[in-house]
C-alpha cells in the first residue's frame, strides 16, 4: 500500500501509545524509525493536526511522535492552572523523551506549539537540537507580564486571550463545542472570506465571543465532517478547560522564566506561515507580525529562512499538506542526519 492509499483522516491507521510523563498519562502517536521528530500542536488542535505529515515524515527516515499535549485529547488535564506554564510543558517533553528511550529530538511546533518549542530549545539545548515553527512566531520574554499588557488594551474591547483565561470560559465554549470547533477551524483558514475571518477582539456589551468566528454552511475541502467529529469527540472527553489553561498560565510562565530574558536560541530553525493567517493581521495599526518575523533572526541566529504559503491561513498542515511536507522534509534532512 502506498501513502496515497492511506486514509489519514481515520485515526485508526496510526500507532497510538501512552506513557507516564511527569505524573501524567500522555497519549501520543508513534511512527517510523530514525532521528526523533516531535510534532507539537497548538490551540484548539490535537495530535490529529499532523495526520497529513506523520506517515510522510516516517517514510522519509524519521521517528515521528505526535503527542496530545497537557490538557488535550487523551492526555491528562491537571486542574491547577499553574501546572500549564512553560516549565511544565517543557518538562513534559523532557519526560516524553525519556519514556521513548531517546536522547535528543527535533521539534516542530504550530501556534502555541511554537512557544513550547522555543522554550524547550532555550531551556534544554542539550536535548532539543532544532525547531521548525508554523504560525505564531515566538518572541523573547517581554519586560512586562501578559496581564499588564492586557490592561493597556482599549477598555471597550474584549481580547480572546483574556476571555480564555477566565475560569468560566471553558463551560461556555463546551455548550456548543461543535459550533466552536467548526467555526474556528474554518475562520482561521485561508478558505474563508475576509468578512468571515476570525477576530481577536469583540466589543463589550455589543458583541459576543461567538461573533468572532463563522460557522460555514458548506465545509471547505480540507475540513470534512470526520475531522470535526474527531475533534469534538476528543474535547468531549474532559472538556476544553485544560487547553484554555495554557492561556491562564501565561503570567506564571512570565514569572518563572526571568532567566530567559535576552536569551538567543542558537540551534537551527525555520518558520512557515500563510499569507491569509488572521492571527497575523495588524492590531490597532501596528503590524506585529512584521516586527515578530524580523525579530526571529535575532532570537534565532541560525534561522534558515521564512516560508510564506499563498492562500493559506492559520492551519497550514491541514490546508496545504503537500507544500508543508516538502518544507518539513527539506528542513529535517538538513538537520537530522538522514
Amino acid at each position: 500500500m502506498s501513502l496515497l492509499d492511506v486514509d489519514v483522516d481515520d485515526p485508526r491507521v496510526f500507532h497510538h501509545q501512552f506513557a507516564d510523563v511527569n505524573g501524567l498519562r500522555m497519549h501520543y502517536v508513534d511512527e517510523g524509525k530514525g532521528p526523533l521528530v516531535i510534532l507539537l500542536h497548538g490551540f484548539p488542535f490535537l495530535w490529529y493536526l499532523w495526520r497529513h505529515q506523520i506517515k510522510v515524515l516516517a517514510a522519509s527516515g524519521f521517528r515521528v511522535v505526535a503527542p496530545d499535549q497537557r490538557g488535550y485529547g487523551q492526555t491528562d488535564a491537571p486542574a491547577d492552572v499553574n501546572d500549564y506554564d512553560q516549565t511544565h510543558l517543557v518538562g513534559d517533553l523532557v519526560g516524553l523523551l525519556g519514556a521513548l528511550g531517546e536522547k535528543t529530538a527535533i521539534l516542530v511546533g504550530h501556534d502555541f506549539g511554537t512557544s513550547v518549542g522555543y522554550h524547550a530549545l532555550a531551556m534544554r539545548p542539550d536535548l532539543f537540537r532544532a525547531l521548525f515553527m508554523m504560525c505564531s512566531p515566538p518572541s523573547p520574554r517581554p519586560p512586562v507580564s501578559p496581564v499588564e499588557s492586557f490592561a493597556k488594551l482599549p477598555e471597550d474591547l474584549e481580547f480572546y486571550q483574556e476571555y480564555f483565561a477566565r475560569p468560566d470560559s471553558g463551560d461556555a465554549i463546551m455548550r456548543d463545542i461543535r459550533g466552536y470547533i467548526t467555526g474556528v477551524y474554518y475562520s482561521v483558514s485561508g478558505a474563508c472570506t475576509d468578512d468571515e475571518q476570525w477576530r481577536a477582539f469583540w466589543k463589550k456589551g455589543e458583541e459576543r465571543f461567538e461573533d468572532t468566528y463563522t460557522v460555514p454552511l458548506v465545509l471547505p475541502p480540507f475540513l470534512n465532517d470526520r475531522v470535526i467529529d474527531y475533534a469534538v469527540a476528543e474535547f468531549d472527553r474532559r472538556g476544553i478547560q485544560g487547553a484554555l489553561n495554557w492561556y491562564a498560565a501565561q503570567d506564571a510562565t512570565w514569572r518563572n522564566t526571568s532567566f530567559l530574558s535576552g536569551v538567543t536560541v542558537t540551534q537551527p530553525a525555520a518558520f512557515l506561515t500563510g499569507d491569509r493567517d488572521p492571527s497575523a493581521k495588524p492590531l490597532f495599526g501596528v503590524d506585529r507580525q512584521a516586527a515578530a518575523l524580523a525579530g526571529l533572526y535575532t532570537t534565532f541566529p541560525g534561522l534558515q529562512g521564512i516560508i510564506t504559503l499563498p492562500g493559506v491561513g492559520h492551519s497550514p498542515p491541514d490546508e496545504d499538506p503537500a507544500n508543508v511536507n516538502v518544507a518539513l522534509v527539506d528542513f529535517l534532512r538538513s538537520v537530522g542526519d538522514v
